[in-house]
């Protein structure tokens, strides 16, 4: 090879080294550059992860300061959540301010931006979310609700409801009740919103979430059923022309499933605020009229011993009121004193004990002084015993009547806000019943409340327990009950689960064992022995639930299943002998839709103690 040639494939070689040594250094520029952005990624997470970790640690902080916040608003609110306590103006120009900035400093701190951002975390954002809606609806009840229901009640309670000569000034009460009005539907609201929020994985988070919805529901319930009242109260009064009323009295002493025998009957008469109690007629002027038509399932049940339906006096054998008013109302205009009448009020003796609490004492003919303290033993058992037969419904007629007119005279703001109070915790344990024939009205009646029937709300659950003397006596009176309501779970469906004792004890003292006095003590039909109640229940499940595993301790029937008004129930016959005692033991299954703790509905009784007993730790409702 020459030179030339040689020098030409030098040149080529050398061409193609630094072609391949080009192509080298190329390909180990990208490796490098890879290096350094792991590099660069890694000490970015490192700064990320520290400053999530500072993050981390301040959003822990302003946790725990809302925490305290909260708390602390929620004690202060249990000192101001209903009308008793919304009542008194230096409490709650004293508390309020207090409570107002608890719950703004809590609503500042979790609107910020880093609480925003940590809301969409997955999983615990949704306790960051939870924690948001709580301090704005508890910011909201302390900012809006409150100071719009104690304004309104200031105003009221600086009001005149007396315009003289026995009638009521109802201006004011209609004025309250658009604040009333606008601050339950505020609170109703809020109560919703509270009650959706996602339930919350932290406990830190739980424990003042659940705190703020028993506070929530507490207050929510309260002022709903006042403000039910307070929409009511110039209805009744007759704010809309003449409204008559007719009133029932019966006695618990002889139960009956809404209260208990009808005594007498009287009437209730309003008119732009004039209130007119007319006379009572004892219940033999009506025994000869009939009562009502009965349906076969009624029969079954109520028929086997007394004919418990079958004339006035049974007509509180039904445990939905709406039929005892249509039947008796009936009855009424078949006799000779048939008369117009826009609905119904049904009292008991416990009721006219109440009222004259807020009205002043009553003297009956006799001499004899009825008291906040001793009306009901006298009405439901000391009457039957030094007063005759034919003079017991006279008694009760005066003092009802006399009840009637004192606590409408001299109306004061103040006493009527304690009278829809009473009126409320009477009517919840069937002291006292307002029906309204009219539609447009049954809302502030029925619909507030007014007139129970048999358990019918699934988000509400009840279970209902009603009694049925069937030895002709007056020995409820000596019929104390006892019910343990137990919460078992809280089931994924959003059913709950609950075990159920009800034991019903007869206390006849011996002294009056040995008295003799067949009234009370019946024992004349071969329907039990002297002394001894025969009681007929009902047992009706929660709407949309249902009632399982009866057991039974005692004289009685394992209780069957029955229907009545396309309900299903369950009916035993007890026989309590004195000193003893009968115990229903069961289980309940709410609907999937209950969002509140089942409460019970029973037979009232001669005293305002249900006699119930609340076990709900298990769990808690969402």
């Amino acid at each position: 090879m020459n030179n030339a040639a040689y020098s030409a494939n030098s040149g080529a070689h050398n061409r193609r080294a630094h072609r391949d040594s080009g192509l080298h250094v190329r390909g180990a520029k990208p490796r490098h550059l890879l290096r350094r952005i792991i590099i660069i990624v890694l000490l970015l997470l490192l700064v990320l992860m520290g400053a999530a970790a500072i993050l981390g640690y301040k959003l822990y902080e302003e946790a725990q300061q809302v925490k305290v916040h909260e708390q602390q608003a929620l004690t202060l609110l249990s000192s101001v959540q209903d009308v008793d306590q919304l009542k008194d103006s230096d409490t709650i120009n004293e508390i309020l301010p207090k409570i107002q900035s608890e719950t703004s400093a809590a609503k500042t701190i979790s609107n910020g931006a880093l609480w925003k951002v940590a809301s969409v975390v997955p999983v615990y954002g949704d306790d960051i979310t939870t924690v948001r809606g709580m301090t704005s609806a508890v910011d909201s009840l302390a900012n809006d609700v409150l100071p719009k229901l104690s304004t309104t009640l200031q105003t009221m309670l600086s009001s005149s409801l007396s315009s003289g000569n026995e009638t009521v000034n109802l201006q004011p009460i209609v004025n309250a009740q658009s604040g009333f009005n606008a601050a339950n539907a505020s609170l109703q609201s809020e109560l919703k919103t509270l009650r959706a929020l996602p339930n919350p994985h932290l406990s830190q988070v739980k424990e003042p979430y659940d705190l703020a919805v028993e506070q929530f529901t507490s207050a929510a319930g309260a002022i709903d059923q006042v403000n039910d009242l307070i929409q009511m109260m110039p209805k009744l009064l007759g704010a809309d022309g003449t409204y008559n009323y007719l009133i029932v009295a019966q006695t618990t002493s002889e139960a009956r499933s809404s209260g208990g025998l009808i005594g007498s009957l009287g009437t209730f008469s309003t008119n732009k605020g004039v209130i007119t109690v007319g006379d009572f007629h004892p219940n033999a002027e009506f025994l000869g009229l009939g009562g009502a038509n009965s349906t076969a399932e009624e029969d079954a049940i109520f028929k086997k011993n007394l004919n418990l339906i079958y004339d006035l006096r049974g007509q509180t054998a039904f445990p939905d009121f709406s039929r005892t008013a249509s039947t008796v109302n009936a009855i009424w205009q078949r006799s000779v004193y048939a008369s117009h009448t826009d609905g119904v009020m049904m009292i008991d003796p416990v009721f006219v004990q109440e009222m004259i609490k807020l009205g002043g004492s009553v003297t009956l003919p006799n001499g004899q002084q009825l008291t906040g303290d001793n009306t009901a033993e006298f009405l439901l058992n000391g009457i039957y015993k030094t007063v005759p037969v034919a003079q017991q419904d006279a008694y009760f007629g005066y003092a009802a009547s006399a009840v009637m007119n004192n606590v409408f005279s001299k109306l004061t703001a103040e006493k009527m806000i304690s009278m829809t109070q009473s009126f409320t915790t009477l009517a919840n344990q069937r002291h006292l019943y307002l029906y309204s024939f009219h539609e447009q009205d049954a809302k502030y009646f029925q619909g507030a409340g007014l007139a129970r029937g048999t358990p019918s709300s699934e988000t509400e659950p009840q279970i209902g327990i009603y009694l049925n003397q069937n030895n002709a006596s007056k020995l409820d009176w000596y019929v104390h009950r006892k019910t343990i309501i137990t919460r078992k779970s809280c089931n994924a469906d959003g059913s709950q689960s609950y075990h159920v004792e009800f034991t019903a004890y007869n206390t006849i003292p011996q002294s009056d064992l040995e008295s003799g006095n067949t009234y009370i003590l019946g024992g004349l039909d071969n329907i039990g022995a002297s002394g001894t109640p025969v009681e007929s229940i009902l047992f009706y499940s929660p709407k949309g639930g249902a009632i399982s595993n009866f057991t039974v301790t005692g004289e009685a029937d394992k209780p069957g299943k029955a229907t009545m008004d396309g309900k299903q129930l369950w009916t035993s016959v007890a026989t309590i002998a004195p000193g003893k005692s009968v115990t229903y033991a069961y289980d309940v299954s709410t609907s999937s839709k209950a969002t509140s703790d089942l409460k019970l509905d029973q037979t009232p009784m001669g005293w305002t103690d249900e006699g119930v007993t609340y076990n709900t730790q298990a769990c808690v409702i969402k």
